[in-house]
């Protein structure tokens, strides 16, 4: 099953499954600013921290401890993360980046505590990858989408991880396409 895990209220969803308030804030970036009602750090990071705890309850779930990492994309370099450390993006992380970022590649294995770190960092913007393990795999969308791609979920992870005010979604994104004849039989 692929399950869509966001802060995003799937009743103020249309039809197609589109987000329709454009208010709501989708990025690290977007703290202070009053089209998105002023979100401020705190919440945000309330938030992000929603995000790593959610995976860290499915991986409990489902007995893995470690992740690999595929589809690496490093964009940024040792100065950027020294800029992102003065602007505020990477307030409350702490990031060694020669021996945590620069370091990895695809096929780095991750635990537990390095997974959150590098969600938080996906989040942020700071860098960009899947996690996977053999029936495992997690993967972002732009706007502060993850999608878990995983057995199905027990009811008590999905209500835990709802409690943290995400929304779980399974099988969103899923099209079931219905094969017709010429005379749409």
């Amino acid at each position: 099953m692929i399950y869509r895990i966001t802060k995003f209220d799937p009743k103020k969803r249309n039809e197609e499954g589109h987000f329709l308030d454009n208010s709501e804030w989708t990025a690290i970036s977007d703290i202070g600013k009053s089209e998105y009602r002023n979100v401020d750090y705190e919440e945000y990071e309330q938030t992000e921290r929603a995000y790593a705890e959610s995976i860290k309850l499915i991986l409990d779930e489902k007995n893995i401890s470690s992740l690999k990492i595929d589809s690496l994309e490093l964009h940024h370099s040792f100065d950027d993360f020294e800029n992102y450390k003065k602007d505020g993006r990477l307030k409350n992380i702490d990031v060694d980046f020669n021996n945590e970022i620069d370091i990895l590649e695809n096929g780095t294995i991750l635990n537990l505590t390095q997974i959150q770190k590098m969600i938080r960092l996906i989040l942020r913007e700071t860098i960009w990858m899947n996690l996977l393990e053999s029936e495992f795999k997690i993967t972002f969308g732009y706007d502060y989408y993850m999608y878990v791609e995983c057995s199905k979920l027990k009811n008590s992870t999905i209500n835990r991880i709802e409690t943290m005010g995400l929304f779980v979604e399974p099988n969103r994104g899923q099209r079931t396409i219905k094969i017709t004849d010429k005379n749409g039989k």
